[in-house]
């Protein structure tokens, strides 16, 4: 008994010395039970699914999924959504040190927006991908390895905005699975010294590009100053004539022109996602638009989503119509009650 007591005690001890080496699928349950938590807090009206699958037309074999959940819960709830925050958090300290770890994530990726936007491009068939990231304040995502297939992956992301005082928290929980991309793999320094080159070479091209939209965005501030300067030194009766000719309803028609543009370019076979994009900066490039204006442009929107979801040979696939819903809700969000 002695000698079996001396061995428990021994045990205890090693366990507290050598550390605990926590596998991906522990994260993976704890961000399966985060989501089912948001998920039950969420009022049946607040809630809207999407469930889509590929499967293999060879084989009848799934090879892909995608599930989507939006939800508005209470701000009071909070809680719930930095629970899940923080085994995001927890996984990009932990793999730091972890190389076992680091071997079973396939992505981890988050973003805080301010003014700008970003996204991250997940796709669940071999034409079809969902954008995370861009239409949010926040955007935490992470894809694990599946442990019965490792050509596959699945990954968990959860999004959402601020809430101001006493409005809900809206955001999505979003799940793909799909096959993994191969992974570059460098054969000696030579290779690696020129995969670097043409990262560099992407990344000045980037910040070109980048600093030619500052200056033409500096450009157009100054104009904009310019011409408030001469409107603010006019007297009442010109400044009248002047507001008229200049007024939102100017601007608007302007505004107005671009959507129907895109809208129709959408329509079309072609680059599709290249006037979304177009679309989507629209939407938020709202400036100077009348709330008559903005409820136009989301009719506009909503008509032309709700084309273009019916079969037919234009229609949109299903990242590009989450997509376009994202505008309409953008819209929605902009047009006061």
């Amino acid at each position: 008994m002695k000698t079996t007591s001396h061995i428990t005690i021994i045990a205890a001890l090693i366990a507290l010395l050598v550390p605990a080496t926590v596998s991906a699928n522990v994260y993976e349950d704890r961000l399966k039970q985060a989501f089912d938590n948001i998920t039950n807090a969420v009022p049946l009206e607040d809630l809207s699914q999407m469930h889509t699958t590929y499967t293999d037309p060879e084989t009848g074999v799934k090879e892909g999924q995608l599930d989507v959940i939006k939800f508005s819960i209470d701000s009071e709830n909070m809680n719930l959504i930095n629970n899940a925050k923080r085994v995001y958090e927890q996984l990009g300290d932990d793999i730091e040190n972890n190389l076992a770890l680091r071997g079973e994530i396939y992505t981890l990726w988050w973003a805080h927006h301010d003014d700008t936007s970003q996204g991250y491009r997940l796709y669940y068939d071999p034409e079809n991908a969902i954008i995370v990231g861009l239409d949010c304040d926040y955007c935490y995502t992470v894809g694990f390895i599946s442990p019965d297939n490792v050509k596959h992956r699945k990954t968990y992301t959860i999004e959402w905005d601020d809430a101001t005082s006493g409005d809900n928290i809206k955001g999505r929980l979003i799940t793909t699975y799909a096959p993994t991309k191969p992974k570059k793999v460098f054969t000696d320094v030579d290779d690696y010294d020129k995969y670097m080159s043409q990262f560099q070479a992407g990344m000045e091209k980037y910040q070109e590009g980048m600093e030619k939209y500052r200056v033409a965005m500096e450009k157009a501030q100054g104009s904009l100053e310019k011409a408030q300067g001469a409107l603010s030194g006019l007297s009442d009766g010109q400044t009248q004539v002047y507001s008229f000719s200049t007024s939102s309803k100017t601007d608007g028609e302007s505004w107005m022109k671009k959507l129907l543009f895109y809208v129709n370019k959408v329509q079309e076979n072609g680059n599709r996602y290249l006037y979304l994009s177009k679309l989507y900066e629209l939407c938020k490039d709202t400036e100077g638009l009348d709330q008559t204006d903005l409820k136009i442009g989301m009719q506009q929107l909503a008509s032309v989503y709700k084309q273009l979801k019916l079969k037919g040979a234009n229609k949109l696939k299903e990242n590009e119509l989450l997509f376009l819903e994202s505008m309409v809700d953008l819209l929605q969000s902009k047009i006061k009650k």
